[in-house]
C-alpha cells in the first residue's frame, strides 16, 4: 500500500513546479518514492511468474525519474507531476517493447491509469505487429474480445496517432482492416485517485495486468526476433 502522500505530494508538485519548492519538500518526495518502489517490487515479482520475458528487473530500473528532459521541449517544467514504471519485456525499461504500466497522476495531469501493450513501436515491430494480427486474426481477436480483457480495457487501444487509411501493402477493403490502423497497440485503464492509497491496490494492480498478459504475449511474438 503506498503512503498518503503521494496523490498529495504530486498535487502539490504539480501547483509550484520548480526547484525551490522540490528541494523544501525533498523528504517528502524520497518517502513517497520509497513506498513507490517497494510496490513496483511487489509487481515484479507477481508479474515474473507469469511472464517471464520480463527478466529481473530491479524497481530502480522500472520507475521513471521524477526530473523531465526540457532540452527540446518549450514546456520548462522541471519535475513530472506523476510518479509512474514500466516493467519492460527484456527487462530494460525503454519504449517501443511490450510491457505493464502504471501512472499516478493528478486528473489535471493525465489522471491514473495502468495497463499493458506497447507504445511507439519503431517501423519494423509495427509491421511484424501488424503482419502477426493479419495472419493469425482469429487468435488476435479472441484475445481483444475476451470477457476479463473487455471489463478491463472497454475502449479498445489507446492510440493517440492511429492512420486514418490502411497501412502500405494491405487491402483497404479487407474486413478487418481496422485492426491494422494502429501505430499504438496499448490497452489502458483508468482509475480513481482514492485506489493509490487503498489496501486493494496491488490486487487490482495485479488484476488489470494479467488481463493485458495475452496481449503482451501476441506482441511478443510478432517480435520475437527483434527484441
Amino acid at each position: 500500500m503506498l503512503i498518503k502522500d503521494t496523490m498529495p505530494f504530486v498535487r502539490d508538485l504539480m501547483m509550484n513546479n520548480n526547484r525551490e519548492w522540490f528541494q523544501e519538500n525533498k523528504p517528502r518526495w524520497e518517502s513517497v518514492k520509497k513506498s513507490f518502489l517497494e510496490y513496483t517490487q511487489i509487481c515484479i515479482d507477481e508479474m515474473v511468474k507469469l511472464d517471464p520475458s520480463l527478466g529481473t528487473p530491479k524497481p530502480s530500473q522500472c520507475m521513471y525519474r521524477i526530473y523531465r528532459d526540457v532540452r527540446f521541449s518549450n514546456d520548462k517544467r522541471p519535475y513530472k507531476a506523476h510518479v509512474s514504471f514500466f516493467i519492460a519485456t527484456g527487462g530494460v525499461k525503454r519504449t517501443g517493447v511490450p510491457g505493464y504500466y502504471v501512472q499516478f497522476a493528478p486528473e489535471e495531469e493525465d489522471g491514473c491509469f495502468m495497463g499493458g501493450g506497447i507504445f511507439m513501436p519503431d517501423g519494423p515491430a509495427l509491421s511484424a505487429i501488424r503482419q502477426e494480427i493479419f495472419y493469425n486474426t482469429e487468435e488476435f481477436l479472441s484475445i481483444i474480445n475476451d470477457e476479463e480483457y473487455k471489463r478491463w480495457f472497454p475502449g479498445g487501444f489507446w492510440d493517440p496517432w492511429p492512420l486514418k487509411s490502411a497501412p502500405k501493402g494491405y487491402d483497404k477493403n479487407w474486413e478487418h482492416i481496422k485492426l491494422l490502423n494502429h501505430r499504438n497497440y496499448c490497452c489502458m485503464h483508468e482509475v480513481k485517485e482514492d485506489l493509490v492509497n487503498s489496501k486493494d491496490l496491488v490486487d487490482y494492480t495485479l488484476e488489470c495486468f494479467r488481463a493485458s498478459l495475452k496481449l503482451n504475449q501476441f506482441i511478443q511474438k510478432a517480435m520475437y526476433e527483434l527484441i
